[in-house]
């Protein structure tokens, strides 16, 4: 087996018991494995405003990340991770469009 079979097996590995541990959070975002043997997870857009990631950085040990672009009132959010875990590169990520903040209303 080669070397790059071997971090794919440790990875599959890693996965699944992510997975089996805990796949009310881990099941949220889809996963894939990269050649050289690192976790790539992203989770659908616009399901629950970076939540699932956040879940799944405090599973890992580490702490999510979040970038803010603003474009003439449109806010984009971009929330990551990255970290190893069990001896496997895990990086994780999701985007959603933050909804206005409005000030006042009607009558105010």
């Amino acid at each position: 087996m080669t070397n790059h079979a071997s971090c794919q097996v440790s990875a599959a590995l890693a996965l699944t018991q992510l997975l089996v541990d805990h796949p009310a959070v881990a099941g949220r975002v889809t996963w894939t494995v990269d050649p050289l043997g690192a976790l790539h997870g992203e989770q659908p857009a616009e399901t629950d405003q970076g939540q699932a990631i956040d879940s799944l950085a405090r599973l890992l040990g580490c702490t999510s990340a979040r970038t803010v672009l603003d474009r003439r009132g449109d806010r984009h959010v971009l929330v990551q991770l990255a970290t190893v875990w069990q001896g496997v590169p895990v990086e994780a990520w999701t985007t959603y469009t933050e909804l206005p903040v409005t000030v006042g209303g009607p009558g105010e």
